[in-house]
């Protein structure tokens, strides 16, 4: 009798011990493939920082291409919603969701820094954008490089863009600023961008370089317009959310490895990660025969007047949410010049 209860004793431990150790899984989801930039530099490194953090006790699953079903408008609901535990995705997936985080898109608050205006959201994250945020986690809020104009024939002055029709990158502040250089928007997809532009369907294109080197945007386009020195026409907003419920169900010590790892340090390394792919992408434009057109005097002066009209219809839009909207952006402005090399 007493060798049966101490075997029972003895399994028993052995699976006490076994549902120790099986692993918490996270689930990840989001739109692009497994060859993109965010799945090979920020999701997956993340994910194997955190496992090995973790001690084994974290298992991260990444599920590119929707795998896991649904649309990229869905991911926000799929994540807020718990359908799935984390998800990366596009705020221009869901337009006017998150209407103050957009300040930082905006031309003339992002100056062309993508390191600097991370850092800067993470530091107005608590003051001004965490109400947009309920139910969510913010692992980062990123952004790329900037977009510059990418037109088919050649542009010297802002007069030159007038009528042209360009496809903007969403359908706010991206709409906005093109409108705003006098052009016209495209009411279609096009998503064979270059084919579109070389029959002649597009006049150009408002998107990153990189984005415009991983699309062939730059083996047809050969004149790249930015609109100042240092300058961008603006940026885009990526979220990497997880369900605040399921972080908040994790151990202490769990969560602290997700914090860990979600704090200045990858703000940064998103941003350097954009930053070196917009100026690899920017020398091969170069390299391939695209001139670089970085407006100066009147032409700089000119679109500058032009982003500030962009500036104005973002807050006359906020302003419908009874959201102030010039606050935000002077908040936004110093926190990039603060975290800016030099903090100029």
């Amino acid at each position: 009798m007493i060798a049966l209860i101490l075997a029972a004793l003895v399994i028993g431990g052995a699976g006490m011990n076994g549902a120790r150790a099986e692993p918490v899984v996270l689930r990840v989801q989001h739109f692009l493939g497994e060859d993109s930039i965010p799945h090979k530099q920020i999701i997956t490194p993340w994910a194997r920082r955190v496992e090995a953090q973790s001690g084994g006790r974290l298992k991260v699953e990444i599920y590119p291409d929707m795998s896991l079903g649904g649309r990229a408008g869905d991911l926000v609901n799929q994540v807020r919603d718990g359908g799935v535990d984390i998800v990366w995705t596009a705020a221009a997936y869901t337009p006017g969701l998150f209407p103050r985080t957009e300040v930082f898109a905006l031309p003339l608050v992002h100056g062309g820094d993508a390191a600097a205006t991370n850092l800067a959201i993470r530091e107005m994250y608590k003051y001004d954008l965490e109400r947009e945020y309920g139910g969510l986690m913010p692992l980062l809020i990123h952004v790329h490089q900037g977009h510059a104009l990418h037109m088919m024939k050649p542009v010297g002055a802002m007069a030159d863009i007038e009528g042209k029709v360009i496809r903007p990158p969403g359908r706010r502040i991206g709409r906005w600023t093109v409108e705003a250089l006098g052009a016209q928007i495209t009411k279609k997809r096009h998503p064979k961008l270059p084919k579109a532009l070389k029959a002649g369907r597009l006049d150009g294109a408002l998107m990153s370089f990189h984005l415009a080197h991983s699309m062939g945007v730059l083996d047809v386009a050969k004149t790249h317009i930015l609109p100042g020195r240092g300058q961008f026409f603006g940026t885009s907003i990526y979220l990497f959310l997880m369900n605040k419920a399921r972080y908040e169900s994790l151990p202490p010590d769990l969560r602290a490895v997700i914090e860990r790892n979600s704090g200045r340090a990858f703000a940064r390394e998103a941003g350097e990660i954009y930053q070196k792919l917009g100026n690899e992408a920017m020398a091969s434009a170069k390299a391939g025969g695209g001139r670089l057109i970085v407006f100066e005097g009147k032409s700089a002066g000119a679109a500058r007047q032009a982003m500030m009209g962009v500036l104005r219809s973002w807050s006359a839009d906020l302003a419908k949410r009874h959201i102030e909207g010039l606050p935000l952006i002077k908040r936004a402005r110093e926190l990039v010049r603060k975290n800016s090399r030099g903090g100029k």
